[in-house]
């Protein structure tokens, strides 16, 4: 099961002695810097955890296979995640779902 946001939020409040509110706007506060770096091209590297990067993809040809048609798709900057090798370790620890 995944965790939510306002799941992270409580967890954090408890653990940290901070209101939920104060912790909502550290994480905020984050998540905005991190995204202000990524659109500006740079990394961003979070000690034990792994590194968020902007990366480009080239525009593309596709083919719907029931009309036939072609569209180009353009070009476009998603973000990707690499896990460091503290994180990949713990996901090899956790229970499988099957």
């Amino acid at each position: 099961m995944a965790m939510t946001h306002k799941e992270l939020i409580a967890d954090l409040s408890s653990k940290l002695s901070f209101s939920e509110n104060e912790i909502s706007e550290l994480l905020d506060t984050t998540f905005t810097m991190m995204a202000d770096e990524m659109s500006k091209g740079n990394s961003v590297h979070l000690q034990g955890l792994g590194t968020f990067e902007p990366h480009r993809k080239e525009e593309r040809l596709t083919i719907n296979p029931r009309t036939k048609i072609r569209t180009l798709i353009p070009p476009k900057q998603v973000a990707v995640f690499k896990p460091n090798q503290t994180l990949k370790d713990k996901a090899k620890e956790a229970p499988r779902y099957e």
